[in-house]
């Protein structure tokens, strides 16, 4: 049985997926959750970059919400982070 959290993130994740966002926003909430998981491990862009095999620009570019992400790289980060991907969008 899912938790209450569980089920107000998955329910924001369909939202996103419905189309019921704007896709600006969501990179750039995406972005701001990329960094806030980062520096609460306190890990460099370079360090982030390293661990998940992307590019330190590119992690860079996503924390500031301008890059639309494919599912392989959320994979990655969700990976590196040792979560799932769904709450990649928390």
């Amino acid at each position: 049985m899912l938790s209450m959290e569980e089920c107000v993130l998955k329910l924001s994740l369909i939202h996103i997926l419905l189309g019921m966002q704007d896709p600006i926003t969501v990179r750039k909430d995406l972005g701001k959750r990329v960094r806030a998981l980062r520096e609460k491990r306190k890990w460099s862009q370079e360090e982030l970059a390293h661990r998940s095999s992307l590019a330190r620009s590119f992690t860079g570019a996503i924390e500031r919400g301008e890059k639309d992400l494919r599912l392989t790289t959320l994979t990655k980060l969700a990976n590196t982070f040792q979560i799932a991907v769904w709450r990649l969008f928390r």
